[in-house]
């Protein structure tokens, strides 16, 4: 199995003959897409353009994307940069070598794939699309998709991160030790993206009650902003799970990170009757999707395995006795049949994290199941209930 991820890199350092050339070859770009096709371009980007860029929009740049084999990057250790890019251009035979910074080292041991190039406020910037090799086999079923190692089994080592996500807290995560019989190391991350949506919308309605100037493309820049303090939020905490991930495996253990699969998050609960218009943005600007992405390349390029669930009913269910007459006001789970009172987001992290460990130990072949059932004995005040303290 192959996993990808991007390096993005400035092209810096450019002589005047070389910004030309790239300028000439990203405006025709934009000329072709929109109709011209009497510019002067490079076959394969025009071939490029045609193949990816089906709906074209006027007032939009398109980035120029160029094939795995005609982009070439070397590693020369220059007093100007330590890695330079070959970029394919109409005019130049073979090309033009340029100077690239990458916010991180380029692996020597990856493949370079179909990389794209970006202008922004004048300067160019590569997107590097690397891959490489890890080992892994995909295993799909009808509750469960695994992305882990052919010899992967539940043993005693196994320390099971189970994350639920959510728009209150978009990671809740919790670690589940000796087959799901102690939970630790008990997580909430993301907070503060709820109040960057928060702040965000109440200034785009601020805009559009004062009737500004230019409103529309203010507004617009004003989202672009949001996104990128969001992304950067979700970056840190889903590295912050990688890396404790990482440093189990370290140790010793056998680490998995688990989570639900929010496919159908958006629709409404009841068929005909739609949420109210607050509940609907807070539902509609759930960062689900880019925590699962986030979460799944991360991992897999570390060489952790990861398990995707299926969420139905994790919400509702009490994961000390499985029952469904509970009650969820706020933040607080209630069980009516156990008296169970839980972090509604932990516990749906907890049944998530019991899922996978049941979906393994029912279906895997050869594991190392505990000889005495488990006993659920656990403090709740880390964390986990909002300041109840009595034990479980």
């Amino acid at each position: 199995m192959k996993v990808q991820k991007v390096i993005k890199c400035k092209v810096v350092h450019l002589t005047r003959v070389k910004r030309e050339l790239l300028t000439q070859e990203y405006e025709n770009l934009q000329k072709f897409l929109q109709g011209d096709n009497s510019v002067k371009l490079y076959s394969a980007n025009k071939q490029q353009a045609k193949r990816y860029y089906k709906k074209v929009k006027p007032d939009k740049e398109y980035p120029l994307s160029i094939r795995k084999d005609l982009i070439k990057v070397e590693r020369k250790n220059t007093k100007i940069a330590k890695y330079w890019a070959r970029i394919p251009v109409a005019g130049r035979r073979g090309g033009i070598w340029v100077a690239i910074k990458p916010h991180r080292d380029i692996p020597e041991d990856v493949e370079i794939c179909e990389s794209k190039l970006f202008r922004r406020n004048g300067e160019f910037y590569l997107h590097l699309t690397i891959q490489r090799e890890i080992g892994f086999v995909k295993v799909e079923t009808s509750d469960c998709v695994l992305y882990i190692p052919p010899s992967f089994t539940v043993n005693e080592r196994t320390v099971v991160i189970a994350i639920d996500i959510g728009e209150a807290n978009p990671i809740a995560s919790v670690e589940l030790w000796g087959f799901g019989m102690q939970r630790r190391n008990v997580k909430f991350l993301g907070k503060e993206i709820r109040a960057i949506r928060t702040h965000y919308n109440w200034v785009r309605k601020s805009v559009g009650r004062k009737k500004i100037k230019h409103a529309v493309k203010w507004i617009k820049q004003l989202g672009n902003k949001e996104s990128r303090k969001v992304a950067d939020v979700l970056h840190k905490a889903t590295r912050s799970i990688v890396d404790r991930a990482i440093e189990l495996k370290q140790q010793g253990f056998e680490p998995i990170i688990v989570f639900g699969d929010l496919k159908n998050v958006r629709k409404p609960h009841i068929k005909g009757k739609p949420r109210c218009r607050k509940n609907n943005r807070k539902v509609h600007t759930m960062p689900s999707f880019k925590v699962k992405h986030m979460l799944l390349y991360k991992a897999l390029w570390a060489g952790i395995p990861v398990a995707i669930v299926n969420e139905a009913w994790t919400s509702k269910q009490c994961w000390r006795c499985g029952s469904t007459n509970t009650v969820v006001r706020k933040r607080m789970f209630k069980c009516k049949d156990c008296g169970l009172e839980y972090n509604r987001d932990l516990n749906g992290s907890v049944n998530i994290g019991n899922r996978l460990l049941g979906y393994m130990l029912r279906s895997r072949a050869d594991v190392n199941q505990p000889e005495t059932p488990p006993v659920y004995s656990v403090l709740v005040s880390d964390s986990a209930c909002e300041g109840r303290s009595h034990r479980l």
